[in-house]
């Protein structure tokens, strides 16, 4: 008959450390993996925004929806229709989020704190994770954020769509730092370094991000980090100047052709 030994206590520590060691390699590899299904879902979902704002233009006179305009709700309180409400008939509603980061800021708490009782006409969300290109969608008449309306663009003033970033991960500053302005659309590349960008040609693709020394707050006062997009863009120069930014925080502009080559303008 054969004696079963116990593990002597060397055997055991040696096991866990082997266990240890194939957690240290296995975990990483599965939080990429898992990452990577992420942003996969948050690409489809800038594409299908990208898309859905062109059918509104087709819908509208060839007019890009605005970014927000102030409103009356159903139920007689100030509140703001945004491009998410806007687009709701196209079936965008549930894609307003990145799963990575489903509440990266939370607008409707936002308005609500500046008076807008209603905040989100429509359209209630618990969060949101893309940021707008100003240029793009431009803003309309809030009188609670100081806001004056522009007209709407129109898909004719697009010279350069398959470089025109219409929406991209990122948030919404709630500062003046970092060289954001108080509501300014800020670039977030929160996919291992990635950030997704939505054009208005209909299509979306990643952009290589690396993290600024810098940090703010945004509109719910919290902490967040100046990321910086990598690689060249025509967002990297204004038009009829001669240098480039050092750091792409943030897509803002009309992209164009120049004396040097491809820049944007801003209204």
């Amino acid at each position: 008959m054969k004696v079963r030994h116990a593990l002597t206590l060397t055997e055991l520590l040696v096991t866990l450390a082997i266990v240890a060691v194939l957690a240290g390699i296995l975990l990483p590899v599965l939080f990429h993996t898992r990452e990577k299904g992420r942003q996969a879902i948050c690409l489809s979902h800038l594409r299908q925004i990208a898309i859905a704002t062109l059918l509104y233009a087709h819908d509208w006179d060839e007019r890009l929806p605005m970014n927000a305009y102030q409103a009356t709700g159903r139920q007689g309180q100030p509140c703001l229709v945004t491009l998410v409400g806007a687009l709701k008939t196209f079936g965008v509603s549930p894609l307003t989020s990145c799963p990575t980061q489903p509440q990266a800021f939370r607008l409707a708490a936002f308005l609500r704190a500046k008076g807008l009782a209603g905040g989100e006409c429509d359209a209630p969300s618990k969060g949101g994770s893309f940021a707008l290109n100003e240029a793009v969608f431009v803003r309309g008449d809030v009188p609670s954020l100081r806001w004056q309306a522009r007209p709407p663009v129109a898909l004719s003033q697009l010279e350069l769509p398959t470089m025109t970033v219409g929406v991209y991960d990122g948030n919404v500053a709630g500062e003046a730092r970092c060289g954001f302005q108080p509501l300014e659309a800020v670039l977030q590349g929160r996919h291992l370094g990635t950030a997704n960008l939505g054009f208005l040609d209909g299509h979306a693709k990643g952009q290589p991000t690396f993290e600024a020394r810098c940090e703010f707050r945004n509109i719910n006062d919290l902490p967040t980090a100046e990321h910086c997009a990598g690689g060249e863009s025509p967002y990297r120069r204004r038009c009829g100047e001669t240098t480039k930014v050092a750091c792409l925080h943030r897509f803002a502009g009309l992209p164009r052709h120049d004396f040097s080559g491809e820049c944007v303008t801003l209204p």
